[in-house]
């Protein structure tokens, strides 16, 4: 994906990452470089953090991308009990 300079497309593009409930950098920022993100969410469902794993295409395949993406939102849920007081995290999963 290019990167975002209308002045309307930051909004829409937020609305595709929310709605997806991750990130993806492909080669916008670094040429040959791919880089999914998951959110760290407190107990109102806002992103507080965000925790990324960049490598390059050859790692981070097609094929690959879910999979990086499933250990980055377990980490990530993770993260929510180091980075937020009991409080301001989400209830266990379950």
């Amino acid at each position: 994906m290019p990167t975002v300079v209308e002045p309307a497309a930051p909004e829409a593009e937020l609305a595709k990452v929310r709605a997806a409930a991750h990130a993806l950098d492909d080669g916008e920022s670094a040429y040959g470089v791919r880089t999914p993100a998951a959110p760290v969410l407190d107990g109102a469902g806002y992103a507080r953090f965000a925790l990324a794993v960049r490598a390059t295409l050859s790692l981070i395949t097609d094929a690959r991308i879910e999979w990086f993406l499933s250990r980055a939102r377990s980490c990530a849920r993770a993260l929510e009990v180091l980075l937020l007081s009991p409080v301001e995290r989400r209830p266990p999963a379950s």
